[in-house]
């Protein structure tokens, strides 16, 4: 894979370095990488097996934790939010939908 990744740099660096230069990049290029494992990282979204509101609590509740938000804090945070839609018999819905 390294391989091939300083292959297509060198064949886009072509018609701006001469042959020399090429050679210099090629080399620096391995030096480098050398030693180094690349690995494809997966960025694709998967189901996570929550729906709706859970997942939109769930988020918000890590967006808090993030930012060091105490446990107790989060704990009060999801209690709240449940007890609105609750008390609403209504859905989490997100901001943009709200101001409409």
């Amino acid at each position: 894979m390294i391989e091939k990744i300083i292959e297509n740099v060198i064949n886009q660096m072509i018609p701006h370095l001469d042959q020399r230069q090429l050679e210099h990049l090629s080399n620096v290029l391995y030096v480098n990488f050398h030693g180094l494992e690349l690995q494809e990282q997966c960025t694709e979204l998967v189901p996570s097996g929550m729906e709706g509101d859970e997942a939109k609590i769930k988020m918000f509740v890590a967006s808090k934790k993030a930012v060091n938000r105490q446990d107790g804090t989060l704990k009060q945070y999801t209690r709240e939010i449940y007890n609105m839609r609750d008390s609403t018999g209504g859905q989490v819905n997100s901001r943009s939908q709200r101001l409409k």
